[in-house]
Parts: C-alpha cells; structure tokens; sequence
C-alpha cells in the first residue's frame, strides 16, 4: 500500500493542449499577454477536475484546426456542433451556448417573421461554413436569395453597401469582426434569431485522441455542471 501510495504521489500527470482562437471573451490573450477568458478558465477547471496538466494556447484558426485535425492530446476548446462533425469528431460536452441571427441595417425595411419569409430578399454567408449547408437546405440557391463570399470583410461590406439584404452569423464573432473593419455596430440589428441552427460550442477532440482520457474530460465537465460551477465560471464571464 505504501509503494502504491508514493508511486501514485510521483507520477507524472498527462498533459492535454487545449487550442482556441482570439475570441474575447472566451477565449484571447489579455493586456498582460497572458491567455484569459470564460472557456479558458473552465478548461482550466476541466483539468483540474480530471487531474491532468491544461496547457492552453491561442492561435489563429487555421492553425487551431491544424493542431486539433492532426495531433493526439488536442482538444478544440469551443467548436460548433454541427451534425457532420458530431459523425467526424468526438464532442465531450457542451462548453456553452451561442445564437445565429439574420443580421440586417438598422435603417432597411426588411420585416420578417421566418426564415421563408426572409426568400424575398437576399442573404449573405460565408462559402464553405454550415450557414451554406443550412440555408441551401432550406431553399435557399446560390444566385439568387444566396450569396456566398470567400470572408467576413466582403460580406459585412456588402451589407453595409446594401447589395445584400441579411448576413447569417451567429453572435461570437460580430463586434469583433465589426470593429476590425471599422464599421459601426450600432447601424445593424438582429432581423430573425434562428432557434433551429446548432448553438452548441463543444469540447472536441478528434479520432487520435486516447480515448481513457477523453472519458476523464467528459466526467470532469460532467461534474462541473453538476456542481454549478460551470455556469459560476460563465456568469462571471457574462457567457451564457
């Protein structure tokens, strides 16, 4: 029991690389250069909570999904979860939530009450994200109520320029990307919230992953929503 005892004192704890991109305020690294936010600090309490070592780190997103697709030991620390992805990755819990809205000038008289409704006008996302997926499986086609741009730059500019009528984004990115383009936040408002697009930002980790500890991760976030402590880490945070 003794031998037991001290070997266990010793080991050495198993690392996990936790990557995410500049996302005030989720996760971004702080005035001091120091990695902060809301899901920096649960992912600290995952590890904590699983006894292992949280190395996290901020990158672009590129390289975020480089890390996460290519190496073991890396998890994704807020990922969409779409339903392509739950069949590709594995989702170990629900970090916390966001919404998509249509986006729209605050001056334009565009009312709509659904998403048929908004098939009157046109509406702008970025090609290759699920927004396609999910507007062209709702009858949206390319040419004509869609249009697909390759960045955020173009598509907030063609909105602001009124050659696009709605942008479907959700809520995480649109001060920030607003802001970068020196465009005034106050000139939009949500048109339509989607309740059926996925709002779920989750833990991912990919099929390299060692399964033992993606099971200490899943009960560790288990266990912190449990307690209240997941949502005592958010509400500080103002996340929901």
């Amino acid at each position: 029991m003794l031998f037991i005892a001290i070997r266990g004192a010793t080991e050495t704890r198993e690392v996990v690389h936790f990557v995410a991109e500049d996302l005030p305020p989720y996760h971004f690294i702080n005035a001091k250069g120091e990695v902060d936010g809301g899901l920096v600090a649960l992912a600290q309490a995952i590890a904590d909570e699983a006894n292992v070592i949280a190395k996290i780190e901020i990158m672009p997103m590129a390289r975020v999904l480089h890390q996460f697709e290519s190496k073991q030991n890396v998890a994704l620390l807020s990922w969409l979860k779409t339903p392509v992805r739950a069949l590709q990755f594995r989702f170990l819990g629900t970090m916390c939530h966001a919404s998509a809205s249509l986006i729209g000038l605050r001056q334009s008289q565009t009312p709509i009450q659904d998403l048929n409704a908004a098939k009157r006008y046109r509406t702008g996302t970025i090609r290759g994200y699920y927004s396609e997926t999910f507007l062209k499986e709702n009858g949206f086609a390319e040419g004509y109520e869609l249009v697909l741009v390759s960045n955020y730059e173009i598509l907030w500019n063609l909105l602001f320029k009124g050659r696009i009528d709605f942008v479907l984004t959700n809520t995480l990115t649109l001060e920030k990307e607003l802001t970068a383009l020196g465009l005034d936040s106050s000139a939009i408002e949500h048109k339509l919230i989607l309740e059926q697009f996925p709002s779920e930002l989750g833990l991912a980790v990919n099929a390299q992953f060692p399964n033992e500890l993606a099971n200490r991760l899943q009960h560790a976030l288990v266990e912190l929503n449990q307690s209240g402590r997941q949502q005592t880490i958010l509400e500080r945070w103002k996340i929901h």
